[in-house]
């Protein structure tokens, strides 16, 4: 009797294991759009940020402009990625980042627009800095290439050919509550300002064209692009490969 129950047994398992073998998951053998949906749904982690270049910071502010028309060319995953930790990484262990915040509230967003960066797909991410560890990704959001329809909706020629925008938001609610209360805006556009002048340089480090703008009309902004309802557009920056 119970070498006849060991034998239904292994033959269970064998059926089982050859059944399984026979019929793949969508994670373990992904079609194309099953690969789009596996994007949008896990954070996509950035490679580790270089801290060393071959440009001095003298050199850097001193060849920093704006650059406002950018060549038709995709850009790098490296190059965005290093470009966002300029803005908003996390470099010591407590949390402090790259850009200064009162009473370390970080009460900023950066959100990427992405249409033409190698290995991404086109569309909207968020920037994950971390907390008190370091994290450095992006949250994949909707996938949509926007290019056009910013460049239309804004009539601004620097959206025409970037292939990437950052949108730097702030939540303005977040720093009233570090000062108990009491409104405090203009710490928060202030260390927005902070963020923008480190992806200045780390753009001029990288040979990339950047600019800042800060008057576009929000409302057709917001019709394209997912924003949370307590973050408060600052500004829009695309940036790219400056035509010369």
């Amino acid at each position: 009797m119970v070498p006849a129950l060991t034998t239904l047994f292994v033959i269970t398992i064998t059926s089982f294991a050859v059944l399984q073998k026979k019929t793949p998951t969508p994670s373990s053998t992904p079609n194309a759009s099953e690969s789009a949906v596996l994007l949008t749904a896990e954070n996509i982690a950035l490679g580790v940020p270089d801290i060393r270049s071959g440009n001095s910071l003298e050199s850097v502010l001193k060849n920093r402009r704006t650059r406002r028309d950018f060549v038709d060319k995709e850009i790098s995953l490296k190059q965005v990625s290093q470009m966002l930790w300029s803005a908003q990484g996390v470099t010591v262990d407590w949390g402090g980042r790259t850009a200064p915040s009162a009473k370390s509230t970080y009460p900023l967003s950066v959100f990427l627009i992405a249409s033409k960066v190698e290995g991404l797909t086109p569309g909207e991410y968020q920037y994950i800095p971390g907390d008190r560890t370091p994290v450095h990704a992006l949250r994949p959001i909707k996938s949509v290439d926007l290019q056009k329809a910013i460049y239309e909706a804004l009539n601004e020629s620097s959206f025409k050919n970037a292939p990437a925008v950052f949108v730097i938001t702030g939540n303005m609610g977040k720093m009233a509550e570090a000062y108990g209360g009491i409104p405090h805006d203009k710490e928060v556009y202030l260390e927005a300002g902070h963020a923008a002048q480190n992806l200045y340089l780390q753009a001029e480090s990288l040979h990339l064209g950047v600019v800042t703008i800060s008057s576009f009309n929000e409302a057709k902004i917001l019709d394209l692009i997912t924003i949370p309802e307590s973050e408060t557009i600052i500004y829009l920056i695309p940036f790219g490969i400056a035509k010369i």
